[in-house]
């Protein structure tokens, strides 16, 4: 138009995954939340390899975990339908960028790159990494320049801050990417790697669930971090209803009920 070029407020409202209200020949951009409501359903982003937040069942070929029954109770209180959309932590932020869901959960640890590009709930867990070891090798890895030796092998999953950590503090070690996350610690106590370097809360579920295993360092970990749901940036509507339907969950106690069923009690 006029040798400009344009593009039109339906398509930036598509790319933007808003709906738009055409009053008056005026055009508003409407929240998420407005269009999850009309539409019925709420897109939840999870990876499905993270236990004991996401997790997907091969044989139900159904997601499981704290973070899965906690967005099945945000669908229920919007009153909408949840689709799950599988995505994995090398993709996680490009996935949400791309409006693939409306939401991600599943164990997220909030830092500020990751605010860069999109948006932060309020915190729900704290955290920090741990060493998930052997029980057997207690008294061998006392310590991070315990395990940074050259005669350990420590495995870490790919795209995530586990590997972000791992990459920025372990020199001497060595390091094996492996693809499932799911597959590391049996592969701790099965001796195939000697350390999984993760999140305190994954490192205790899973040494509850193998009397090989043993969480290390818990009360004091390698790092100070928390968990959020990730969101998209720019939608102050979406985001204060979801952060208030949080401090209703901890307040009305279902939160503490999810930690105690898949945290600190759940048994395969």
């Amino acid at each position: 138009m006029n040798g400009k070029s344009y593009v039109s407020v339906d398509h930036v409202a598509a790319a933007s995954g808003f709906n738009q209200h055409g009053k008056s020949n005026k055009y508003y951009m409407q929240s998420r939340l407005d269009r999850i409501l009309k539409e019925g359903v709420i897109r939840v982003g999870t990876t499905g390899d993270y236990k004991p937040f996401t997790y997907f069942n091969e044989k139900t070929k159904q997601y499981e975990g704290y973070d899965i029954e906690a967005a099945k109770l945000m669908a229920k209180d919007l009153g909408v339908e949840i689709k799950f959309v599988r995505t994995s932590w090398p993709t996680l932020m490009s996935d949400l960028l791309d409006n693939k869901f409306d939401i991600a959960v599943g164990g997220i640890s909030r830092n500020t790159e990751r605010q860069k590009d999109a948006h932060f709930t309020k915190p729900y867990l704290n955290d920090g990494k741990a060493p998930l070891i052997r029980k057997e090798d207690q008294e061998r890895f006392k310590s991070l320049a315990d395990i940074d030796q050259p005669d350990v092998t420590i495995g870490v999953n790919p795209g995530g801050t586990n590997q972000k950590f791992v990459d920025a503090n372990i020199k001497k070690a060595k390091v094996v990417v492996i693809n499932n996350n799911l597959d590391i610690p049996p592969k701790v106590a099965n001796g195939e790697v000697d350390v999984m370097i993760t999140d305190s809360v994954e490192a205790i579920y899973y040494a509850g669930q193998d009397s090989r295993l043993h969480a290390a360092l818990t009360d004091h970990t390698f790092t100070k971090s928390q968990k959020g749901y990730l969101m998209h940036q720019n939608d102050a509507v979406f985001q204060n209803w979801v952060n208030l339907w949080m401090e209703e969950k901890e307040l009305q106690g279902d939160f503490d009920r999810l930690k105690s069923e898949w945290i600190y009690g759940k048994e395969e």
